[in-house]
C-alpha cells in the first residue's frame, strides 16, 4: 500500500489550545471545528488542503483523552503527562532557508539550522511545549540515496550491513558525544579526498 500524502499529526499537549493557537498562527492556519473532539479539549487546526475534510490537520490531544477505536469512541482518562514533551513534525515551506530565517528573526521565533543531508541545511524551531518542527525548503531537488528503500522481505540483511558498517565507522566514537547524523556521507567524502 502506497500513501502519496501525511494527511494529519497528532501531539498531546499540555495546553492544546494554546499550542494551537501558536500553530495556527505561525502557519496561518485556522481552527478546524469538530463537535465532539473540540468540546472534549482536542485542537484541530488546518494548514492546508481546505477542500479536504482529512488532508492537511495537525491535533492536539490534552493528556486525559484517549480514542477506543474498536468502540468507536473517546474515553476521558486519568492524565499521566511526560515530564518532557517531544514529538516533532517536518514541513515543507514555500522559499528558499534564507527566507525562511528572515521571517523567524521578524517574528522573534528563535531558530538553529541543522543537518539533513551533505550540503543542505534546514531551519528547525521549537514550539512552546519544546517539540522540534523542521522547516524544509526546496527538497524536491534532493534525490533519494541508492539503496535508501528495501523490500520488507530484505530488511534484516539490509539492518545488518548497515550496522556492521557504523560500527566499523563508530568505534572510535564515545556514546555520550553522539553520532553525527551524517556519519557515512563524511567518512565517504574523507575517503574520496585521499
Amino acid at each position: 500500500m502506497k500513501t502519496s500524502d501525511l494527511l494529519h499529526f497528532a501531539f498531546r499537549a499540555r495546553d492544546p489550545l494554546a499550542l494551537a493557537k501558536w500553530y495556527a498562527e505561525l502557519f496561518e492556519g485556522q481552527f478546524f471545528l469538530h463537535p465532539v473532539m473540540s468540546a472534549l479539549g482536542i485542537m484541530l487546526v488546518k494548514l492546508n488542503h481546505p477542500e479536504e475534510v482529512f488532508d492537511g490537520l495537525i491535533e492536539f490531544w490534552p493528556w486525559d483523552v484517549e480514542w477506543d477505536g474498536g468502540a468507536g469512541v473517546f474515553r476521558k482518562i486519568v492524565p499521566q503527562p511526560s515530564p518532557t514533551s517531544y514529538g516533532h513534525a517536518a514541513v515543507k515551506v514555500a522559499g528558499d532557508s534564507e527566507t525562511i530565517i528572515k521571517e523567524l528573526t521578524k517574528r522573534g521565533i528563535p531558530y538553529r539550522t541543522e543537518p539533513r543531508a551533505m550540503s543542505f541545511m534546514i531551519p528547525v524551531i521549537d514550539d512552546p511545549e519544546g517539540n522540534m518542527i523542521e522547516l524544509f525548503p526546496n527538497v524536491a531537488h534532493i534525490e533519494l540515496p541508492a539503496k535508501a528503500l528495501c523490500p520488507p522481505q530484505q530488511i534484516d540483511a539490509a539492518l545488518a550491513q548497515i550496522r556492521t558498517g557504523f560500527e566499523a565507522l563508530a568505534k572510535n566514537l564515545q556514546p555520550n558525544d553522539g553520532f553525527p547524523l551524517l556519519l557515512f556521507e563524511t567518512q565517504s567524502q574523507q575517503q574520496q579526498q585521499q
